[in-house]
């Protein structure tokens, strides 16, 4: 009879430690799984991504408000149609890893095709193309990848320019290196001087430009990737596959909805001995040049003939240590920069355009003389003398424009190869601009006197500049010193000497009961230089001299102790001292003032109707109470969110093994082990 009792307690421990193990584990599951992502799963966002790519609109970025659950689920399933999947709107495992791809760095959908559209081809076309049938290219040297060697970088690409010679008319000669050509090609890292920053290994693996003047054609690959050729297994990146694609580029395609074809923008290995093009290739890029016209005439000269490429002249060595030398560096950042290396920014203009327009323009010399740069006397001023032309942000990058120059910050710091010349980034744009902000759908607007230049990307639109008048109604029509498109209200701000007026894209037209004067921003000054937006929106920043003013948006009030070395802040200039502060604004004693963040991306904050001039100063109205929380409050809040939880963890800890201990100690009560016995005798 002993043994019964004994034998049940034992048990009844054991379900008792089995149950707790349950719980325990149940709830230690979601730490489990979180700390189980992959890198890169936490470092994809979706939302980016499909925006970055032409998916969601690019206008989303100013506005902070959540996106609805149709819209993300249209671009979703528009994405998952071009990467060959089930269009099915779920961000499922299939859809991120395909985000995660490494692919071409150009968008595939542009604003003007919208989100979502469905095309009747699957292969699409630009409203650009070549006008002639002879074009030339010239390959650089400075950064051929070590692991391939100059020949066969160069023989690789050369197969690749034949692979569109032999569906299309086009022939194609190679120029000496950095010689003058209809289509240069490089390798770079990073920043490279246009607006497609390269990412490193994997993610973007190269970038073109479409037909065009200047840089039109242009071709940048990504030095940093794994590249291989003639690969027989699916590693590394072969650099001939992504030549054909980007070349495709060059000629006037883009990305294609067939996920076979070479011109899809994701990279998909292939065999590239037995390399041809998918049949919506083909059909593309004969819809713009027709197919290739076989002719019996013998050349005049006998060329040597290299997979359809003419090649006139051998490429020439450059004179510079050996690209293959992995202890070669970057130029001097403070050398003259070279408007080969800076193209401007890489975005396709449109989908199908009917009839297609063409460049025209002259060919370049095929023998042209030793280039010999122009010797001016206003050289490349410093960043750190300030008082310049005026300071915005485009697609998230702070641009200080100054007499011919203008420089582009990032994070403080004046990247490589600025300050450079306005006409090498933006054809057809002036020197000495007065103004130039981003408007809501994208496109950039310049500013100069009584005149306005419209650009999407670098290219300037048909039939501008035009006058002032023509932007809109009720603005002012011979200057506009400063223009913002700010967030908090989704309307555009232009400031003219010492007024300002609210102007509504919409309707075009400037709102009634303006202008406004400008007193009404706080202290700043008649005429300012530029505004910018925080990278949270809760700021604008505006610009004049050497200063900048801060503007709190949710308080609609200037900041105390401003203004501040715009110099310092910003630009990274050492040794710069702060302008006086304003004695109306002067801080309190032993505050130190807050740094703004740096402007990466304008629109973050909370979407707001409040509206700088758009309320009377009536003593009796009523008045909102913001209560902010300073940084210190934040740090200490941030501190208690996180340390909380482990305490939490802790404790729960602690209780369980003071229960197991308790348990294995204890014996049950005799009285509920002869119940149970009687329990089952009676059953």
């Amino acid at each position: 009879m002993d043994k019964v009792p004994s034998s049940s307690s034992h048990q009844l421990r054991q379900e008792r430690k089995m149950s707790i193990i349950i719980i325990m584990s149940v709830c230690l599951v979601p730490l489990v799984s979180c700390s189980a992502e992959t890198p890169d799963e936490e470092n994809l966002n979706p939302e980016e991504w499909l925006r970055r790519f032409g998916y969601l609109s690019r206008s989303g970025l100013q506005m902070s408000g959540p996106l609805s659950a149709q819209i993300l689920t249209r671009a979703v399933s528009d994405m998952q149609r071009v990467y060959g999947l089930a269009p099915t709107g779920r961000l499922d495992a299939a859809t991120l890893a395909a985000m995660q791809r490494p692919r071409c760095a150009l968008p595939d959908r542009t604003p003007e095709a919208g989100v979502g559209g469905v095309r009747t081809r699957r292969f699409a076309l630009t409203a650009q193309r070549w006008d002639k049938e002879r074009l030339s290219f010239s390959i650089l040297y400075r950064r051929i990848p070590p692991s391939l060697g100059l020949n066969r970088t160069s023989d690789a690409i050369r197969r690749a320019f034949g692979v569109w010679s032999r569906v299309t008319p086009l022939s194609f000669q190679e120029r000496p290196a950095g010689g003058a050509a209809d289509i240069l090609l490089l390798f770079a890292s990073g920043f490279h001087g246009d607006m497609s920053p390269f990412d490193g290994e994997g993610g973007s693996l190269a970038h073109a430009f479409y037909p065009g003047p200047g840089m039109g054609g242009d071709t940048h690959f990504d030095a940093d990737e794994p590249w291989t050729l003639d690969a027989q297994n699916q590693e590394g990146i072969d650099l001939f596959l992504v030549a054909v694609h980007e070349l495709g580029h060059a000629l006037g395609l883009e990305h294609s909805e067939n996920p076979a074809a070479i011109m899809a923008p994701f990279y998909q290995w292939s065999d590239a001995q037995n390399f041809s093009l998918h049949g919506d290739d083909i059909a593309g890029v004969q819809r713009m040049y027709g197919p290739p016209v076989a002719s019996d005439a013998p050349p005049s000269s006998p060329p040597t003939h290299r997979d359809d490429i003419i090649i006139t002249t051998p490429p020439s060595t450059p004179s510079s240590p050996d690209p293959n030398d992995p202890t070669q560096t970057d130029p001097d950042p403070q050398a003259q920069p070279d408007p080969s290396l800076s193209p401007p920014l890489a975005t396709p203009t449109s989908h199908l355009v009917s009839p297609l327009t063409t460049w025209t323009g002259p060919d370049p010399d095929p023998d042209p003389d030793p280039v010999t740069p122009a010797v001016r006397t206003d050289g490349p001023p410093s960043i750190c003398d300030g008082d310049f032309d005026t300071v915005t942000l485009l697609r998230g990058e702070m641009f200080v424009f100054k007499g011919r120059w203008f420089w582009r910050v990032r994070r403080n710091r004046v990247l490589e190869n600025y300050p450079m010349p306005i006409s090498v980034f933006w054809n057809g744009l002036p020197d000495d601009i007065n103004a130039a902000y981003e408007r809501h759908d994208g496109k950039f607007v310049f500013f100069k006197g009584d005149r306005f230049w419209l650009f999407r990307e670098a290219d300037v639109l048909p039939g501008y500049p035009q006058p002032l008048h023509q932007y809109g109604r009720g603005i002012p029509v011979h200057r506009i010193d400063t223009a913002i498109w700010w967030e908090p209200n989704e309307f555009t701000y232009f400031f003219s000497g010492d007024r300002y007026w609210r102007y509504n894209e919409e309707t075009r037209s400037a709102d009634r009961d303006f202008p406004k004067p400008i007193s009404r921003w706080g202290k700043i000054p008649a005429s300012p230089r530029g505004a910018f937006l925080s990278d949270d929106g809760a700021s604008t920043y505006i610009y004049k001299g050497s200063s900048y003013w801060r503007f709190d948006n949710r308080r609609t009030e200037a900041d105390r102790g401003y203004p501040r070395s715009i110099l310092k802040d910003f630009m990274g200039c050492v040794g710069v001292p702060d302008p006086d502060p304003d004695p109306e604004t002067e801080r309190n004693p032993g505050t130190e003032p807050v740094r703004p963040p740096q402007p990466t991306e304008p629109g973050r904050g909370p979407d707001r109707e409040l509206r700088p001039g758009s309320t009377e100063d009536d003593p009796d109205q009523e008045v909102n109470v913001v209560v902010t929380v300073t940084d210190s409050e934040s740090k200490v809040m941030t501190l208690v969110m996180v340390t909380a939880p482990l305490l939490l963890i802790l404790c729960i800890l602690v209780l369980v093994y003071s229960i197991l201990r308790t348990l294995q100690n204890k014996e049950p009560p005799r009285a509920l082990v002869h119940c149970k016995r009687s329990l089952q005798d009676w059953v």
